[in-house]
C-alpha cells in the first residue's frame, strides 16, 4: 500500500462542511483545480495565484495539475491559463440539510395544527391523532380505543416502542369475534393443504375509523385477487366454470321422484285433482335462503300417501308350522288358566302352515325354513308368553344392541293380548282377535303378533327401522348376521316394510368414530352446510323472476337420470340427481356488468360459519329512571 498518497502535495483535503462543489466536476467532467469559493462562486477560472519574488512573477500551479506552466505569469501577475467560470452547485450534504430541515418544519407545522375545527360541524376541537369515528357496529359494542389498541393510554414511551414493534391488531379481534376455524388462515379453513399461504391479518380486508356510514364487511372483487392465484375480471369474464353436478352434490334424505310425479302420477286422473299446479305447490319459497324446502307431508302427501302408512304391519311373532308339539301342556294350563286338556295320541297336525317371521327367527337366532330346528325354540317361547308375557320378548330385544330399545318397540303393547295368542297357540288354536286394530297399535289376530302403525312419524314403526339398521351391522357370527339381514330388508322394504317408512326415507351408510360401519336413517332434511363460503338466497331471485317459471329456469329436469336407482344401496355418494347440473352460463344470462353486480361477495363468504363470543351476546339491560 502506498502509504503517500494522502501526503498534502498528492491529495487535496476537502472539508465535508463545505457547502458547494464544482459545476464541472458535477457534470462529469474534469473539475477545476481550485475548486468553488466559499460564496458559492466558480474559483477555477485561472489555474495559480502567482507571487511576486525578487521583482518577477513566479508561476505556483499543483504539482498534480502540472507544476509550474512553461508561459509563466504575465506581466502584471495574471495567469496565463484561464478559462471561463463554471457553475458550483450544491452539495449532497447541503441538499439532505435541507430536506431534513424542511421534514422538521412539517413535523412542527402538522403538530402545531393538531388543533383544529371538527369538520363534522360539530364545536371544540379534535386532536390529530384522533383517527376518525367507529363504524356503527363497533361504536355499540367497544369500550374506547383499549378494546383494540393494545397500547392506548399507556404514555409516550409506549407509543415509541410502538413504533418499532410489530404487533398484530388481529389478536384482538378474535376476542369477541369467533370462526369455525383458525382465525389466522385464509377463508378460516385448510383450503391448500399442497402448498404454503401466507398467514392473514384482519386489516387485510377490513377498514375501520370511517364512519358510521362505512361497512366493515364489505370487500372489493380487487381485495380478492390479490390473494387468488387464478385472477379474472369479473363473474361473467373468466369466473371458473362449476363443478359437475353442482348445486346437487350430496343424495337426498326424502326419495322423491320428480319425474315420475311430474310426468306420471300427476297426471293420472285419478290424482289430476290433489296434484299442486307449480313448483310452490309443494315447496314453501317465503323467507327461503339457500334450500327451498317442501312444506310438512300432513301438507303435501298426506292426500295421496296417507292411507298407505297404515296398510303396512310388522308381523313380530307368527306360529309356524310345526312338526311335534313339544309345549308342556301342565305349564300353558297353569299359566292360562284354563281347563286340563290331554294330549292327543292321534298325529299331530299343526294349525299353520306358514314360517316363522323374521323378527322372531333372529332374536330366537334360528332358520325360518327349518321346522325340525325352530319348533323347540318358538315354542319354548309361546309357553313363556303365556307364562310372562312380554318380559320374554323384551330381554331378547334389549340383548341385541348395545343400548336397550325394547321400551322403544315394544310402546303400547298390552300383555295380556299377547298372552292370549300365545295360550290359544300353544293349544294348537288359532286366536281369534275380540277386536279389530282400527286405530292401530299392537294386536294379535289369527297367528300373529302384529304392530299396525297409527300414521306418520309413529315412533315403534321408527325405532323397528332403527333397530333393524343397528342389528345387522354389528353381528359376529355368519348365520345370526345372514338373518340380521334378511329381517332388516323385510322391515325396511319400501313395498312391505313397517308404515312403508323406507320408500320416502333414505338409508345411508356412515363411519362412526372407532372406524366402523352404521346405517342411518335420514328422517329429517340434511341441513345444507356442505358449501359454507357459498352464498345464494332463493328469496331474491324469486322476487325478481316469479313464483311460477323461477324454478324451471335454473332447475332442469334430467329425463335420463336413474334417480330411484340411486337409493337401492347404502353409498350416498353414488347417487343421480332428478336435475342437470347448473352451469355458469345460466347465471350468466342475468350476472352481467350492464345488469346486476357481479362483486365476490354477491356470492361468496369469507370467514367460516363467522359468529361471536359469548361475551358479546350478555348485554348490561339498565332499569330506565322513572321520573316523578
Amino acid at each position: 500500500m502506498n502509504t503517500d498518497k494522502f501526503n498534502h502535495d498528492q491529495s487535496r483535503y476537502e472539508r465535508p462542511n463545505f457547502p458547494y462543489r464544482c459545476g464541472r466536476g458535477a457534470l462529469w467532467r474534469t473539475p477545476c483545480n481550485k475548486g468553488p469559493k466559499t460564496d458559492g462562486s466558480c474559483g477555477g477560472t485561472y489555474d495559480c495565484e502567482p507571487f511576486f519574488k525578487k521583482d518577477r512573477w513566479l508561476c505556483r500551479r499543483d504539482k498534480r495539475f502540472g507544476g509550474a506552466c512553461a508561459e509563466g505569469p504575465g506581466p502584471r501577475g495574471e495567469c496565463s491559463w484561464q478559462r471561463p467560470p463554471c457553475a458550483p452547485r450544491k452539495t449532497l450534504r447541503v441538499i439532505r440539510g435541507r430536506i431534513a430541515f424542511l421534514a422538521v418544519v412539517a413535523i412542527v407545522a402538522l403538530l402545531v395544527s393538531s388543533q383544529a375545527l371538527n369538520p363534522d360541524g360539530g364545536s371544540g376541537f379534535i386532536s390529530i391523532s384522533d383517527a376518525g369515528p367507529l363504524s356503527k357496529a363497533h361504536k355499540k359494542f367497544t369500550e374506547g380505543c383499549s378494546s383494540c389498541h393494545a397500547v392506548y393510554g399507556q404514555g409516550p414511551t409506549a407509543w415509541a416502542k410502538a413504533v418499532f414493534t410489530q404487533l398484530d391488531i388481529s389478536e384482538r379481534c378474535v376476542n369477541c369475534h369467533s370462526f369455525g376455524g383458525p382465525d389466522s388462515m385464509a377463508h378460516n379453513s385448510d383450503l391448500a393443504k399442497d402448498r404454503e399461504v401466507r398467514k392473514t391479518e384482519c386489516i387485510m380486508c377490513h377498514r375501520e375509523h370511517s364512519g358510521e356510514k362505512m361497512s366493515t364487511r364489505q370487500s372489493t372483487s380487487e381485495q380478492c385477487n390479490t390473494c387468488h392465484k387464478n385472477k379474472f375480471e369479473s363473474f361473467s369474464r373468466g369466473h371458473p366454470e362449476f363443478p359437475d353436478r353442482y348445486p346437487y352434490f350430496d343424495r337426498n334424505a326424502i326419495k322423491f321422484d320428480h319425474g315420475s310425479h311430474l310426468k306420471k302420477h300427476f297426471e293420472n286422473p285419478k290424482f289430476t285433482e290433489k296434484a299442486p299446479t307449480s313448483c310452490i305447490g309443494c315447496h314453501k319459497v317465503t323467507l327461503s335462503d339457500r334450500e327451498v324446502r317442501p312444506q310438512a307431508y300432513e301438507i303435501i302427501c298426506v292426500n295421496c300417501h296417507g292411507s298407505q302408512i297404515k296398510k303396512k304391519d310388522l308381523v313380530m311373532v307368527r306360529l309356524p308350522e310345526l312338526v311335534n308339539d313339544l309345549i308342556d301342556r301342565d305349564a300353558l294350563v297353569q299359566a292360562c288358566n284354563s281347563l286340563t286338556e290331554e294330549k292327543s295320541d292321534e298325529e299331530f297336525l299343526s294349525v299353520s302352515t306358514e314360517m316363522p317371521a323374521l323378527v322372531s327367527a333372529f332374536l330366537l337366532n334360528v332358520p325360518e325354513d327349518d321346522p325340525e330346528v325352530y319348533g323347540q325354540p318358538l315354542q319354548e317361547l309361546i309357553l313363556s308368553m303365556a307364562e310372562e308375557s312380554h318380559f320374554s320378548i323384551e330381554d331378547m330385544v334389549n340383548s341385541q344392541t348395545e343400548k336397550p330399545m325394547a321400551d322403544q318397540l315394544l310402546k303400547g303393547l298390552n300383555p295380556e293380548v299377547l298372552k292370549r295368542a300365545a295360550c290359544s297357540w300353544g293349544l294348537n288354536l288359532e286366536y281369534e282377535s275380540p277386536a279389530e286394530a282400527k286405530f292401530g297399535g299392537w294386536y294379535a289376530d289369527m297367528l300373529e303378533v302384529r304392530y299396525k302403525p297409527m300414521g306418520h312419524r309413529d315412533p315403534v314403526a321408527k325405532g323397528w327401522v332403527e333397530f333393524a339398521l343397528a342389528v345387522s351391522t354389528i353381528q359376529d357370527d355368519e348365520d345370526k348376521a345372514a338373518r340380521a339381514i334378511a329381517m332388516r330388508d323385510q322391515v325396511i322394504s319400501p313395498k312391505e316394510g313397517v308404515g312403508g317408512c323406507i320408500k320416502c326415507h333414505a338409508v345411508s351408510e356412515m363411519i362412526t368414530a372407532d372406524g366402523k360401519k352404521k346405517l342411518s336413517v335420514e328422517w329429517k332434511y340434511k341441513k345444507a352446510n356442505d358449501r359454507p363460503h357459498s352464498n345464494y338466497s332463493h328469496t331474491s331471485h324469486i322476487e325478481i323472476m316469479g313464483n311460477k317459471s323461477s324454478c324451471s329456469n335454473c332447475h332442469i329436469l334430467d329425463a335420463k337420470a336413474e334417480y330411484m336407482t340411486s337409493f337401492k344401496g347404502f353409498d350416498a355418494s353414488k347417487w343421480s340427481s332428478n336435475f342437470s347440473s347448473i352451469k355458469r352460463q345460466t347465471c350468466i344470462q342475468c350476472h352481467t356488468e350492464s345488469q346486476i353486480n357481479q362483486d365476490c361477495q354477491s356470492c361468496h363468504i369469507y370467514h367460516l360459519n363467522p359468529g361471536f363470543k359469548k361475551k358479546m351476546i350478555s348485554v348490561k339491560r339498565q332499569m330506565p329512571e322513572i321520573q316523578k
